[in-house]
């Protein structure tokens, strides 16, 4: 599939989850990823990334406070995320924890949106609930 061809298809995917799933406040465009902030004034996000592929979601920290929230609160975001922080992959060395792909939903397949849109707004559901539940002491 040409670049251009992925970014119209990344766009009306974008689109649809749009129209889908209203609450994650997601603007159609033909880029790989969106971001959706979840905790200390949204600098925790859940980024939700598209390729050929798969499609993923994982954790981020825009911020040096965000970062260390993250890193302090490993283990129980670990729990409720009922993920691995990335370490061995050395996804988290690069600032993206918590990584899940879904290799049954990727933007190139149309026909595999419906679960794509199914997918994320689960894990939404999953990584804002775990974030949220985390008590700062």
């Amino acid at each position: 599939m040409s670049h251009e061809q992925m970014n119209i298809e990344r766009e009306a995917f974008w689109a649809a989850l749009s129209d889908a799933a209203p609450e994650l406040g997601v603007q159609p465009s033909p880029g790989w990823e969106k971001e959706i902030p979840l905790r200390l004034e949204g600098r925790v996000r859940m980024v939700m990334s598209l390729s050929q592929d798969r499609s993923s979601v994982y954790l981020v920290g825009r911020a040096p406070e965000a970062k260390a929230w993250i890193k302090r609160h490993e283990t129980a975001l670990a729990l409720g995320l009922r993920a691995v922080a990335g370490k061995a992959t050395s996804e988290a060395e690069q600032g993206r924890w918590f990584r899940k792909n879904n290799t049954k939903a990727c933007v190139t397949q149309r026909s595999q949106w419906p679960e794509m849109i199914r997918w994320l707004r689960a894990q939404h559901l999953t990584f804002s609930g775990a974030v949220n539940s985390v008590k700062d002491a």
